[in-house]
Order: C-alpha cells, then structure tokens, then sequence
C-alpha cells in the first residue's frame, strides 16, 4: 500500500482541534479544568494550534497514579491540552493506520470490541464441536517493553509526513525508548500496529483460518496439536523480532477446556463471564451501589449463560 502524506493540514487547524476538545470533554464537562479551560476556549486552542503551526509544541508532564484492575498499573494521565492535540492527531491518522489491520484484530477499534471478538471465537468453536485445540499467546508485560525504534519504523512505512510521525512520537519518546504510557489515546493505537506483524504473519505465512486478536491475546484454533507447537515456534521468532516475550500464560490445551478471552470463558456451546470478572463486579456494585455500573455489566452479560445466574445473584 502506499504510504501517506500530507496530513499536518488535517489535524493542525482550529476546526480540527475544536473537534477534539469536544470529544474530550464528553462526560466531563463539570470537571474544574474543563470549566475553566472552556471560559477562554477560543484563546487557549489558538494558543495549542500556533505551537502545532510553529513547530513549538511540547508534551507537559503526566499525572501518573496506580491502578490494581486486577494488577498493579502506571497509569500516565496526560495533560488537557495534549489529550486535545492528541485526539485531533488521531482522527487524522486513525483510518490510515487501521487499514493495514487484519479483520480479526479488536480492541479500540470501532464496531470491534470485546463483544464483536468473542462473537467471532465462538463462532470459530462452532465449527470444532469441542474437538480440536487451542493455542493461546500473550506478551510478557506488554505495554511497558514496546520498542520505540522499531513502532517508528512501522508507523513510517505507513505514513510519509514527517510533521505527523514528529508530533505522534513526542508522545511516546522517553529515556529508555521502551513502552507505551497507559493513559494516551495514542498508545492504544500504537500497540495495536505494534503485533500488526504478528497477525499478517499468521494469515498470509502460517495461513492459520481460525485465528483472533485483542490487542495483545492471541487465540488460534485448530485440530492438531503438533501443527499449533509449530505455529508458536514460528510466532515466536517474530515476536522476538519485535524485541518482545510471550509470558507464562501462552499454553495448548484442548477446546474442551475452555478459551479464557476478552472477559469470558468459552466453549462451542457454552460461554460464561469469568469468575474473577463477577466477583468483581460484585464487589464493586455492593461498594457503589451505581445504576450505570450495573446497566452496563448487565449489557456485558446478556450475550453469556452466566446472565440468569447473575440475575438470581442480584435478587
């Protein structure tokens, strides 16, 4: 495909950015900082945008905090103005990027979620009855041991503009040239086009037909055992290539088992919310008592056997 250029015009002009600051403050519009953002809007994206226009504009620190859902995180909250530069870069680069995905990868994708990825396993186990085997891979500690050298030489085979792959890798860079920082709408992209390899390799060399992706869980289906063992020797050669590990958790077993993905356990005819998922949303319901906290776990599990449980559980 070819690469693209010419992009700044598209991500660096008012309209642009006054686009962006609206999709931030979705759901936040009482928060002090937007209030007080929005009392002196006009003045404050003019001011982001002469910094984009002059070549000036640089990342201001994080707010960093831990996270344990359901291990310990580093989360690098982003300042207001960089989310807003950050969202008009990607509603420029988004489109051009993901059209060099598989359609079997998911995560922070639009209209491919964790539902839509599921939905596709167990529509690959229907085709097994149970019979077969599964190879599942993940990434030892993902995020934080992406390689910056070799995402820039990925995101540059994509896109030619040099003003673009400037801006998008200010906020990447840091001292170790490693890792992704949870929190920047860029990161989920990034890491996405990170395994983008991966999952050409596994269509297009290993031609594996029953194969998903969310972000960076790997599933394969197949009925022999020995051709999977084979798959992840080959999987990790390339893996490796991208200066990455795969963890303890990547394993063979067989389809009777059960696939742990995207928030379930599946079978061909049979999928249910994880154990760890419901207590925790248990815990959670009982410590907020939030009506949009339920609504929304609800909605998850109406698409799994687990829903008449949970219903039982809550009444």
């Amino acid at each position: 495909m070819t690469r693209i250029g010419n992009l700044k015009h598209q991500w660096c002009n008012y309209e642009s950015l006054l686009r962006a600051y609206r999709e931030v403050r979705k759901s936040k519009s009482n928060y002090y900082t937007f209030i007080d953002f929005e009392r002196k809007l006009a003045v404050n994206l003019e001011r982001i945008l002469t910094s984009l226009i002059n070549g000036t504009y640089e990342v201001k620190p994080y707010r960093t905090f831990e996270i344990y859902d359901p291990k310990q995180r580093t989360i690098h909250a982003p300042h207001l103005e960089d989310r807003i530069a950050q969202h008009s870069l990607m509603n420029a680069i988004r489109q051009t990027i993901e059209n060099r995905f598989i359609s079997n990868t998911f995560a922070c994708i639009k209209n491919r979620g964790t539902h839509q990825a599921s939905n596709i396993l167990l529509r690959y186990l229907k085709n097994f009855k149970g019979v077969g085997y599964f190879l599942k891979i993940d990434i030892k500690k993902f995020f934080y041991t992406i390689d910056h050298r070799i995402l820039k030489a990925q995101v540059e085979r994509i896109i030619k503009c040099k003003e673009t792959t400037r801006l998008l890798f200010k906020f990447v860079n840091n001292v170790t040239g490693v890792g992704l920082p949870l929190g920047n709408v860029t990161s989920q992209l990034l890491a996405n086009l990170a395994l983008n390899p991966v999952d050409h390799f596994v269509k297009r060399v290993l031609r594996v037909k029953h194969y998903v992706r969310y972000m960076d869980d790997m599933v394969l289906l197949h009925s022999s055992k020995k051709f999977l063992k084979r798959c992840l020797e080959n999987i990790e050669i390339v893996i490796s290539g991208l200066k990455l590990q795969t963890n303890n958790k990547t394993k063979i077993c067989r389809l009777t088992e059960g696939i742990d993905f995207v928030g379930f356990r599946t079978w061909y005819n049979c999928r249910l919310i994880r154990k760890r998922s419901l207590k925790k949303f248990l815990r959670k319901l009982k410590r907020y008592a939030d009506v949009e906290v339920l609504q929304s776990y609800l909605a998850h599990a109406k698409h799994t056997n687990s829903y008449k449980h949970l219903i039982l559980k809550l009444t």
